[in-house]
């Protein structure tokens, strides 16, 4: 997290995300020019194949792999890509993953910000998703989850702890948000439709909800 300010720039290193976003507004508040840069999770979902979802910022690729590898997946060995989004700090990191096979909805592909990462999409073999909900297989399902984003989905994995919800930025920026299921009044144009998907999330009774760039929450 960095601020701004009689030019002369003041960077903090944040361990907590939340944290970050939090000191982040203060900054807004109180005038100051300020910015922060929040890895969101990235993460292997093992079903019939293996699929990681949201490779990040670019400056995740080499800690990606490091992590794969210590869990016996060689990086190499994925070839399917599922992006919740198309905003760039999930997807720049697409770039390290050239021709795999890699689902989106469809509506993410048509947004403006898109175009920011038209030269990476490119390099993969696009699946586009269309319509609300969907299978990928056995197990893993996706649902559209708009709000943050419009072509946002989650994805909804079945494990022997129970049903677990990779919400992506549906589910955010501070976990307290979705703890007490309210956001504040002015949050912006998305705050109604944002708390609609919360309540069908919590509708589906999850063992899990992982957020965007947040720790898990287990919710049983």
């Amino acid at each position: 997290m960095f601020a701004v300010s009689n030019g002369e720039a003041e960077v903090t290193a944040i361990d907590d995300s939340a944290q970050g976003f939090r000191r982040y507004k203060e900054l807004q508040a109180g005038g100051r020019t300020a910015g922060m840069v929040a890895f969101p999770n990235t993460l292997l979902v093992r079903g019939e194949r293996d699929y990681l979802v949201d490779p990040g910022l670019i400056m995740q690729g080499a800690p990606v792999i490091g992590a794969l590898r210590e869990h016996g997946v060689e990086a190499g060995t994925i070839k399917d890509v599922i992006l919740t989004h198309l905003h760039f700090d999930h997807a720049e990191g697409l770039v390290a993953w050239p021709q795999r096979t890699v689902y989106v909805h469809r509506l993410e592909t048509e947004a403006p910000y898109a175009q920011i990462l038209a030269g990476v999409l490119e390099m993969a073999n696009l699946e586009l998703l269309d319509g609300e909900e969907g299978e990928l297989e056995p197990g893993v399902r996706w649902l559209r989850t708009p709000g943050h984003s419009d072509g946002l989905i989650s994805l909804l994995v079945d494990t022997d702890e129970g049903l677990v919800v990779i919400a992506s930025d549906c589910v955010g920026p501070l976990p307290e948000y979705f703890d007490e299921m309210a956001l504040p009044e002015d949050f912006g144009p998305e705050r109604d439709e944002l708390l609609t998907q919360w309540k069908r999330i919590r509708e589906l009774e999850p063992h899990m909800v992982i957020p965007g760039h947040n720790p898990p929450v287990v919710l049983d």
